[in-house]
């Protein structure tokens, strides 16, 4: 890691397999939030009703988001539930790594399997709650029932500048 302003820096390998065989891969940076700096600032305050990062959810967007942000973008097709785009992530989905020089780094590794039908979704969010932590943009993947999509997070939290 190479992180000289101190700030927190995430990076998402998505692999989508279908019968166990990967047929898309798609890697990127993203971007941490206004709302995402708020979420850990209430957790290190202890703040009553802060929650912890907890699902993970697929949007739409074209664009990467601004600081300002607060959502993912939703589908054009608006059959489709909200509930169809988030999946929860599990406490055993989260790992610590403490010994890196520079910064600490939390990784996930979260399957989220689509219940319908998703065409040309292009963006992925962490959530703590309803609240978005995070945003990242990709190239258009289409994702089906009875595939697993894993979504691979590392997020570097520097210390020591």
């Amino acid at each position: 890691m190479n992180n000289t302003d101190c700030r927190p820096r995430g990076r998402l390998h998505l692999c989508v397999r279908a019968g166990g065989v990967l047929i898309a891969e798609r890697r990127t940076r993203n971007i941490v939030l206004r709302q995402g700096a708020s979420i850990i600032a209430n957790l290190f305050a202890g703040q009553a009703g802060a929650f912890a990062i907890n699902n993970v959810q697929v949007g739409f967007a074209q664009d990467g988001a601004t600081a300002e942000t607060t959502a993912l973008v939703p589908p054009d097709d608006t059959t489709i539930p909200a509930s169809a785009l988030i999946s929860a992530i599990a406490p055993t989905d989260f790992s610590i790594v403490t010994d890196k020089p520079n910064s600490v780094q939390v990784l996930i590794a979260s399957v989220f399997r689509p219940t319908q039908e998703l065409i040309n979704v292009t963006e992925a969010g962490l959530l703590a709650g309803d609240k978005l932590y995070n945003q990242v943009v990709f190239e258009p993947v289409t994702l089906r029932p009875g595939q697993d999509v894993t979504l691979f997070w590392e997020i570097d939290f520097p210390f020591g500048h």
